[in-house]
Parts: structure tokens; sequence; C-alpha cells
């Protein structure tokens, strides 16, 4: 997996190397360490794992920082604990105090305070985004809201560097100087293991440490919380299980970070901060952020990490009185950071208001936010897809096209793109989008396109289905693990509906023309509008040739001023037929679809992707919303 690939160290050295940790001055090896993976009564001597335990990646990567500091401290130049006190007090007096997190964390209430993420690559996806320069993107996340930068500063898997941390520090307090407002505080994010990197943190600029119970032992874990303090930092302690909360909660943690990422396994679960929730509340221990404004504070904050993108998800922990999101990937590769933020809606108010526009029927104006790649018949290219942005993975089932195909390959798809994910299962809309209350259809379909660009922040697996029986479709569905269906033959808009499908349906409406792309009928809006119904999650557009019986797969284009009138009455839409990357600047920039969608036009034979192209096409749909919302 990348980087794990070239390891320098051999199984046995990096064994030793955690082992090291378990051989603090005082420690008990069952009372420290009984809470780390892997650990074994009886086992090795001066070790904490069975013999034939296998080291799970974070681990690995652990084991790798505890070598890397081992062979940096042995180098006379390298700064000394002593040398590294002076140099952060010294930092700290010229460029601003460190904040203390708990702090930074309840003064937004009750907005839900962002920890806003640079991080350059990862291990489990590689890279994200390599080049960016972390000072102009920690000044983005800040003008937009966040409170907390954190920053991935492990060289090896996350290609991170405490100069990126400066960086993102004196950039962030130079804007926020200049236009008279708090600066974020600064969380380095690694795997420490000692309090040499604590006071290396904050002699580059950080106010705070990630500690990572799940490779501490309680005693050093403990240590390193008070000599953070003695420097005026207050932690981040992530725990994921129970187990580890307990450790947390007894070696003084106030701020108490829930990983939803098993870092041993790399399994997503967003209940595991709900859960940890609830466990605290059982310990009787005071968090709730919605109760954080008053004079009363509570004694502790939880911050839910790893998967959140959406504002549905930002919703679901301030529910539980969650006081900050960490949120990362989705906004390293976001075209536009700042209006990414804004989406998530962090104030309650502004969640109203989107749950309360969800059903407005007013003209469509937000632009283009879900993009499509049909025709994907492999896991290869659903994964560039998906690294590039793409929000729906389409697989095609209808037998007459060259693209469909088989059960084993749509499951090798799905697998795909749930582990890009980090899911395990299928993502569903929210209740509130499918519910079926007393609204018409129109106003069905915009609060149904709202929550797509929510749920679809993940990328999800659309099966393409061409007048095929409702039995087929679910089995399908079940068997493939298909997150949606699209409807692309004359099956009616009824047929789109859940109960039917198994799963929300995109319905397809052909827009017939000539071969040359022109013809299209004069009365097709109004013809659409008075046809629509609540059934359908989305309608998309696509061209079909006068005097075919198949529409789809024609590499042609129809009139977009047609998606654009009805946008205008209030339909948000995807475009598909004949996009490419040479023309889907202008389908964006002059029609502003709510979704576009290609095939043909990335590929570099039937079924086979070119992966340039996708790259090209994605980035120009991104790039090209993000002028056309400017107005440039």
């Amino acid at each position: 997996m990348g980087p794990l690939d070239n390891m320098p160290y051999n199984e046995s050295q990096l064994m030793e190397a955690l082992a090291s940790l378990s051989s603090c001055e005082g420690m008990d090896i069952n009372e420290d360490c009984g809470h780390i993976h892997g650990f074994n009564e009886g086992s090795r001597p001066g070790s904490f794992f069975k013999p034939e335990h296998e080291l799970s990646m974070l681990q690995k990567i652990t084991a790798r920082r505890i070598l890397d500091y081992m062979e940096r401290r042995s180098i006379p130049e390298t700064p000394s604990m002593a040398s590294l006190e002076e140099k952060a007090a010294l930092f700290h007096k010229e460029n601003g105090e460190i904040f203390n997190l708990l702090n930074q964390i309840q003064k937004q209430s009750p907005s839900m305070a962002l920890a806003a993420e640079f991080k350059r690559a990862s291990p489990s996806k590689g890279d994200i985004a390599p080049n960016l320069d972390a000072g102009d993107q920690a000044t983005l996340y800040t003008e937009a809201g966040a409170v907390t930068i954190s920053v991935l500063t492990e060289e090896h898997w996350f290609k991170g560097s405490l100069s990126d941390l400066t960086k993102a520090r004196l950039q962030t307090t130079a804007w926020a100087n200049e236009n008279g407002k708090s600066r974020p505080a600064i969380l380095r994010k690694d795997f420490c293991i000692s309090k040499y990197m604590i006071a290396e943190a904050a002699a580059s600029g950080a106010d705070t440490i990630l500690l990572i119970v799940a490779i501490t032992p309680k005693k050093l874990l403990k240590e390193m919380i008070d000599y953070a303090r003695s420097l005026g930092m207050e932690p981040l302690v992530e725990v994921h299980a129970g187990v580890e909360l307990d450790v947390a909660l007894k070696s003084g943690a106030k701020v108490i970070g829930v990983n939803n990422r098993n870092l041993h396994t790399f399994q997503m679960d967003l209940a595991t901060t709900d859960n940890t929730a609830e466990e605290l509340q059982k310990r009787g221990c005071y968090f709730s952020h919605n109760e954080a404004s008053g004079d009363n504070k509570p004694e502790y904050a939880i911050c839910a990490l790893s998967g959140m993108s959406s504002a549905n998800d930002v919703d679901r922990y301030r529910k539980k009185g969650v006081g900050m999101c960490l949120i990362g990937e989705s906004l390293m590769r976001a075209a536009d950071p700042k209006a990414a933020i804004k989406s998530l809606c962090l104030n309650p108010e502004d969640y109203e208001k989107f749950i309360a526009e969800s059903t407005r029927g007013s003209a469509y104006t937000a632009g283009t936010k879900i993009v499509k790649v049909c025709g994907i018949t492999n896991p290869d290219d659903a994964l560039v897809a998906c690294k590039n942005g793409a929000n729906l993975i389409g697989v095609i089932f209808a037998p007459k096209s060259k693209r469909c195909v088989s059960v084993e390959q749509a499951k090798a798809v799905v697998n795909s793109v749930r582990a890009f994910g980090e899911r395990s299962g299928r993502l569903d809309f929210p209740e509130f989008a499918m519910a079926e209350d007393n609204i018409s259809a129109l106003q069905s379909l915009v609060r149904k396109a709202r929550a797509m660009e929510d749920v679809a922040r993940r990328p999800l697996v659309v099966g393409v289905f061409q007048n095929q029986s409702h039995e087929f479709i679910r089995e399908m569905v079940d068997t493939c693990g298909l997150d949606l269906v699209q409807l692309h033959g004359k099956e009616g808009m009824e047929a789109a509906n859940i109960s039917k499908c198994g799963v929300p349906a995109i319905r397809v409406v052909d827009i017939e023309t000539n071969a040359d792309g022109s013809g299209s009928a004069p009365d097709a809006v109004e013809k659409l509008l008075n046809e629509i119904t609540t059934d359908p999650v989305a309608i998309l557009l696509d061209t079909s040739i006068k005097g075919n019986k198949e529409g789809g797969g024609t590499g042609v284009t129809f009139d977009w001023s047609i998606a654009e009138k009805l946008q205008n009455n209030g339909l948000p839409v995807i475009i598909a037929g004949g996009l490419k990357p040479s023309n889907v600047k202008d389908a964006v920039m002059s029609t502003r679809p709510w979704g576009i969608d290609v095939s043909s036009g990335v590929e570099a034979s039937p079924g086979k992707k070119d992966h340039e192209a996708v790259e090209t096409f994605v980035k120009g749909a991104r790039d090209a919303a993000v002028e056309a919302s400017k107005g440039i």
C-alpha cells in the first residue's frame, strides 16, 4: 500500500520499537498497556505484543515514528528539549499566546467548531493534494470560519512537515491581524510518542497536539498530557473504543477526539462518536456543546474525527452535544474550500435555512454540484473517478450497452468505491428528504437534490437499467450493493419510486433531437414539468436521436437551453449526452446545471476509461463551477 511497501525496517525492528514504549520507568505492563491492540499478558519479555502478532497499519506507522526520532535525536545538531522550550516561548511571545483548545471550541457555541485539516496524502488514499501550500490553504479555511487548523506533520505516509505547520500558523496570524479577527488554533496532528514531539510542536507554532490513546501506554499518556499543559497546550486526546475512553479520562483528558475510523483496520463507522457521547454521559462527564455558551461551561468537549463531509453529518453530531468536527479530505479535494465549509451549516440557524430551502420552488441558481462518470466496468476506472472528485459512479446493466457489466464486475466496482469512501454498507438519504409529506413534485425533487449533494460527498454507485423488471433491478441492488438506480427506458416516472426499486432512483428523460443535435421539441420544458412526480430522486436529461427506439449512448448534445429553462422553473437537472473534456466548461458555465454525466466522452474504448480524460473532465467541471459561482 504505497509507502508501506518501502518500509526501511523489518518486522522485528518495528516490534522492538513499539515495545520500547512499554519500558518507561515505573510502568506496569498490565495496567498501562492493556488497552493497546495486540497486548497479551505473558508474551515476550519487555513487549506487549504476541510473538505471532501482525502489526496493524497504525502500529507500523507509530513504530516508524519511534525509529525516526531515535535516529533524529542521535544527531548532535538536533535541538535539545530545553532549547525547544526556549524557542517555543520566544515564538509565542512574538506571534501571540497559545490558545486553549477547550476554550477555542466552547466559545463557538451554539455553532459547531470546525477543525479544517491540511493533509497532502494518506496511507489509504495515497496522494490527495500533494502540491498545495499549507499557509494558503489554512488561510482559506480561516476566512471561511474554521477555528482550528489541523496540520499533518508525518513525512512518510502523509507527506507533511513541521514547516507546513509553521506556515499555517504564521499566515493565519497575519490574516487575522490584517482583518481584525481572531486567528485559529493550530493542531499538530501526528503519531506523538514523546514529550520531545510536544516541545517540537510548540516551538513550530502549534497551540495543541494530538495524542492517540490506541498507541500510548497510560503512564506515558498522563505524562504527555501534563507536559503539554505545562507549555500552555490543552491536547486533543483521541479514542476509538470504550476501553480507550476510560484510559483517556483516567489520564486527565478534557478534549476527547473520537475517531470514527478504526486506525488498526481503517474501517469507518460514524456511530462511534454517538456511542462515545453516550458512554461519557453514563460516566457523568458533562460535555454538551449546546450548553457551552453560559457561565457554567462543561468540563469536557467532544470532537468527531474522520468521515464527516456534509451539513447532515454536522447536524447529527450537534444533536449529540459534540463541540467540534474535524474535516480534512473533502476540503483538500474541494475546488472551492470556502464554499465547501459554508455548505456544512456550522451554525444551527444556517442548517434550518438549508432544510427550508430544500423545498423552495424558486429558480435553481446554485450551480453544478454533482458529477457522474458512467459506463464504469472495473475497479481501477472507478477509483480514478473517485479520486478526481466524481460523486456518482455509474455501472450499466442494460444488455444492449457495450458497457454492460456482469454481477461480478458490478460487485468489484461497488467494493472499490466503498473502500475509497471508507464505508462497509450503503449510504442512505436522510429521512427528511424521502418523507412522503404533502408537497409538490417540484418541491420534492428540490429537497432530494439538496440531500443528494450532501450524501454524495462520498461517492455513490448508480446501477443503470433500461426497460428491465423491478424484480431484476431489486435483485441487482441487493446482490451488488448499489446505492442508487437510474431508469433509462420507457418505464415512466412512477417506476422510480423507492418502494419499487429498493433504493432512490434517478429518472432519465430523453430530449429528442436530430442526429446533429438540432430540432429539440419546443414544448419539451412544459411537457416535462407537467410529467414529473414525487417518485424519482432526480431528473437526468439525455439525448435521443429521432427515429431511434432507445435513448442514451448517442455522443450527441441536445439543446442545453432546455436544461436552463427547467432550472429557471426551479427544477435541478443532470445533463448528459455528448459531454467531453473539451465542452464541459462551456456546458457548466452557460447552463450551470445541477449535475453533469459523462460516459463515452472519457473513454479509451467502450468500457475502458481514459484516466487522463476523466481527470481533465472532472477538474474542468469543478473549476468551471467555481468560476460560474463567482460570475467570472
